[in-house]
């Protein structure tokens, strides 16, 4: 199941998208179907530059984070918990040693940081193995904090989920006998809407300390209308967000009413 997700979900990504509408344009061309062809060509042309430039990006993107700004230590309360959402720590990889840092990375750097501010007694550190075999991602975030100098009592790890509604019912198994009710929830900010609602419905209050936000303050030096990768890059990061929340709440994930109890 989670493999089909994941290959669903990369027909909405601007490239998956593009080169299926092209071959859908190509099979037209071939039966003779010419002018639906051209439409089909001038529509993939158009989405995908208006992803690849800095308004399309920003258009996309800017909505999520502008829910979820950032806040400084003192202007957040205390908590039961700091729950830091996996995404920042790449899996290990053939020559390296333990995983890798990427831009989300963020993530469990903030963690560290509202722990050292005495947020809350104890970090969850939520991710699990994507490949079979492969070190969960907590246990490599885990690795990470040692690195800082953290003692292995600052965190538990939650180290089965693939998904973020996992991540929400996997924690709050967890830490169902330790009285935790309210978390310090730390994801990148695009991903925020969709995690505070599904931890929310799984019966935490939840305080959103949203982190890793990529839209930039001055775009430059190469012109907002020529299409860059990294802005296609935000453009995806973006509509994923946009289709897995609604796919959530189709599927009823952000509603109380779903909670089930996971062993």
């Amino acid at each position: 199941m989670l493999l089909l997700s994941k290959i669903l979900s990369l027909l909405i990504y601007p490239l998956s998208f593009s080169l299926l509408l092209l071959i859908s344009a190509l099979l037209l061309r071939l039966t003779g179907v010419g002018r639906l062809a051209n439409l089909l060509t001038v529509l993939v042309t158009v989405w995908l530059y208006f992803c690849a430039t800095e308004f399309g990006a920003s258009q996309l993107l800017s909505p999520l984070e502008a829910a979820y700004p950032a806040f400084a230590d003192e202007e957040l309360p205390e908590a039961d918990a700091i729950v830091v959402l996996g995404g920042g720590v790449s899996g290990e990889t053939r020559y390296g040693l333990g995983g890798d840092l990427n831009q989300a990375a963020d993530r469990f750097w903030r963690g560290a940081e509202l722990y050292r501010a005495g947020k809350a007694p104890i970090m969850v550190l939520s991710g699990g193995a994507v490949l079979a075999g492969g070190m969960p991602e907590a246990a490599l975030m885990a690795q990470k904090l040692r690195g800082l100098g953290l003692p292995d009592t600052a965190w538990v790890e939650e180290s089965r989920s693939r998904t973020t509604r996992e991540n929400a019912q996997y924690s709050r198994a967890l830490l169902a006998d330790r009285g935790v009710h309210h978390i310090l929830l730390v994801t990148s900010a695009s991903h925020m809407r969709r995690a505070a609602a599904v931890f929310t419905a799984q019966d935490f209050v939840v305080t959103a300390v949203a982190t890793d936000h990529q839209q930039p303050l001055r775009v430059g030096p190469v012109p907002g209308w020529l299409p860059t990768l990294e802005r296609l890059a935000r453009s995806t990061r973006a509509i994923h967000e946009w289709v897995g929340y609604w796919v959530y709440s189709w599927l009823g994930y952000l509603t109380p009413s779903v909670n089930e109890t996971v062993a």
